[in-house]
């Protein structure tokens, strides 16, 4: 009687966690591993981008962290990465060229689960990935970029980040990572919403930053939970572009 009544509760009171196996459709018909869980009725999400080499994997526990809150989230295998790799197809140029088509793609399915509200979280080439991806979404609230570059496999981010307007951004570096660190103040120089620049002492870089720092996923759940209220999307004049100039090489 006593089993029979634990095995009861434990049905029904039983949440449906992440991760959740899952799969993007790319524009080209590619179908991209991905990690998914959407709450009953959840307007508000978090699309999760790796570095270039890594996986989907990298977020389980931040996802985990953010689909408890009540987010809808979604972490992406980019194009011949992750579960989607294969020992004799390398990652070419097209791939990557074409790896931001396939980010809209896991925005739409986001937007096709009752998503309207999105912040997109992104480290070193997922960060390039998704301010460049906020840019035509106004439904993008909000960005966290880990160590993001002023150019990685031809995403540019230094022309991206004040075509991205008002919204709010939280921008993440390790100092020991001078290249990014660098990076990260010039993207950070160029915000033109409310805007944050975090340097961590022996940091590292990506999705190391997480691991170096366990209080860095309590940093970015917090950031999340707290701008959501997405500012109209202003692009810089040209004016003010051309005001700021070129970024410096990294």
């Amino acid at each position: 009687m006593i089993l029979c009544f634990l095995l009861f509760c434990s049905t029904v009171f039983a949440a449906p966690g992440y991760p959740k196996p899952a799969s993007v459709t790319t524009a080209d018909g590619v179908q991209l591993a991905a990690s998914m869980a959407v709450p009953a009725k959840a307007s508000r999400g978090v699309l999760l981008l790796h570095q270039d080499g890594r996986g989907k994997e990298d977020w389980d526990s931040l996802g985990r962290r953010l689909h408890h809150s009540g987010y809808a989230v979604l972490a992406v295998d980019l194009r011949t990465q992750g579960a989607n790799a294969t020992a004799d197809r390398p990652t070419t140029a097209e791939d990557y060229a074409a790896m931001q088509a396939d980010v809209a793609s896991a925005i739409t399915l986001l937007k096709s689960k009752g998503v309207v509200e999105l912040c997109i979280v992104g480290a070193e080439l997922g960060a390039n990935l998704a301010v460049n991806a906020a840019l035509p979404e106004p439904g993008v609230a909000s960005l966290v970029l880990l160590s993001p570059s002023l150019e990685v496999r031809g995403i540019i981010a230094s022309d991206a980040v004040p075509r991205y307007g008002a919204r709010s951004l939280l921008l993440v570096a390790g100092e020991d990572d001078r290249a990014g660190a660098r990076a990260a103040g010039v993207l950070d120089s160029r915000a033109l919403g409310v805007h944050e620049l975090r340097l961590l002492e022996r940091g590292g870089r990506g999705v190391q930053l997480l691991l170096r720092d366990p209080s860095l996923e309590g940093v970015i759940a917090g950031w999340i939970g707290t701008h959501w209220d997405a500012k109209p999307v202003v692009e810089a004049p040209s004016r003010l572009l051309d005001l700021l100039g070129p970024p410096p090489e990294p």
